[in-house]
């Protein structure tokens, strides 16, 4: 399982607002893309410049990804499916 901790003003989050999400998933991007559909419906702005998910493995690997880098991933051809299964559209309006 990964946390994914979603950033957008870290001058002025305190840890206790950071909103965070745990999910099992395919892949980092995938488990990403899930937690950015989370973090939408809470109300997150996903457009902030520089908005990213802080990533924490099972195994206490870290790793960040910029929300641009997963929508990015999104775009792609092969995420079609994905996208429609997981309803990931509104992530691309």
């Amino acid at each position: 399982m990964t946390e994914y901790q979603f950033h957008w003003r870290p001058s002025q989050a305190t840890r206790a607002s950071i909103p965070s999400v745990r999910l099992d998933a395919e892949s980092r991007l995938h488990g990403a893309a899930l937690a950015l559909r989370q973090f939408a419906e809470l109300g997150c702005d996903l457009t902030t410049p520089l908005a990213h998910l802080d990533l924490t493995d099972a195994d206490g690997g870290k790793h960040t990804l910029l929300v641009e880098e997963v929508i990015d991933w999104l775009n792609h051809p092969d995420q079609t499916d994905f996208i429609r299964r997981e309803r990931l559209g509104a992530l691309l309006e």
